[in-house]
């Protein structure tokens, strides 16, 4: 009779690393491990967080005084939300993370349908879509605002040549807010349609298979098959991208500088003003832990959005 096989003992690395393995085991280890990285995250992240969150309860401009002034509560929070430029601030920055959002999902979602594949063409078509998105917004901004100059733009001269006279794209209030969606829509539908193309890749053939066999269009395999099932993926690229609309400040700061007036003033750029520019420090801080809880209000509402939708899918 064959006697049964022992199994191989497991090795315990030597040195230091086994000692300490043997005495606080493997999580212990692992924890031990991951100290240094926690530290790195508290003191880069946790802590300047902590230290806005305190001066915006105290009165300091560094244009007065180079030490902290005194407390005065929740006074700069109320300067906040009466203040009628943060207020516009606020409004354009909603109209462009609604506007280029809706504009990216629907033009990324179109994009990943036709580019899904494994064909060389395909693919390289899809490297090629991701130009945009790995430019720098810098200067990403810098090249859209020569190309929309009003005066020696070549997108102008163009329209000039067939007789149209060119807006003011950047300098007319009304333009210069659909230039700036334009331009953030352009840099960052890459980003959609490839992380889209990558869902779409991932469904099972199986149930497209299923769907043809039983005589369902493109349309109808599209519309009650392929998009419920993307749906929580479609979900959270429309949340990063709304919560990445709200901190748009790059293409902003090297295109129209926030203006003419105040028209494009975002809250980064608005936060950016107030502390880098006119040193308002406790003021710029409280602006910024309220453009935080707006985007924690997103976020939540993304998220509880698309569990619905994962209840919904499981209930089916």
């Amino acid at each position: 009779m064959r006697q049964p096989q022992p199994y191989p003992q497991v090795r315990r690395p030597a040195g230091i690393v086994g000692r300490l393995e043997a005495r606080l085991g493997e999580s212990g280890i692992l924890l031990l491990f991951l100290v240094p990285a926690l530290l790195v995250v508290i003191g880069a992240q946790l802590y300047p967080l902590a230290s806005s969150a305190i001066l915006s309860f105290f009165d300091w401009s560094l244009s007065r005084s180079p030490t902290v002034g005194p407390f005065i509560g929740f006074d700069n929070y109320v300067r906040t939300f009466t203040d009628p430029i943060f207020a516009n601030s606020v409004a354009f920055t909603v109209i462009l993370a609604v506007c280029s959002t809706a504009l990216q999902l629907v033009c990324g979602l179109g994009i990943a349908m036709l580019t899904v594949g494994e064909s060389y063409t395909l693919r390289l078509v899809r490297t090629l879509l991701m130009l945009p998105m790995v430019v720098a917004p810098v200067a990403v901004g810098t090249i859209w605002r020569m190309i929309l100059s009003a005066r020696v733009g070549p997108l102008n001269q163009a329209l000039a040549s067939i007789g149209i006279d060119g807006p003011n794209w950047l300098g007319d209030p009304n333009w210069a807010v659909f230039s700036l969606i334009m331009i953030d829509a352009w840099e960052w539908t890459p980003f959609v349609a490839i992380t889209l193309t990558a869902a779409l890749t991932s469904l099972p053939s199986e149930v497209m298979r299923a769907a043809s066999v039983d005589g369902a269009g493109r349309w109808t395999t599209f519309r009650y098959i392929v998009l419920p099932m993307i749906m929580p993926i479609f979900v959270l690229v429309a949340m990063f991208r709304t919560i990445e609309a709200f901190l748009t400040l790059d293409i902003v700061f090297t295109t129209t500088a926030g203006g003419p007036g105040y028209t494009t003033h975002t809250l980064s750029f608005w936060i950016y003003q107030q502390g880098l520019k006119y040193f308002n420090i406790s003021y710029a801080a409280a602006s910024s832990w309220v453009m935080l809880l707006f985007c924690v209000a997103i976020a939540g509402g993304f998220l509880l959005w698309r569990r619905r939708i994962t209840a919904w899918q499981v209930s089916r």
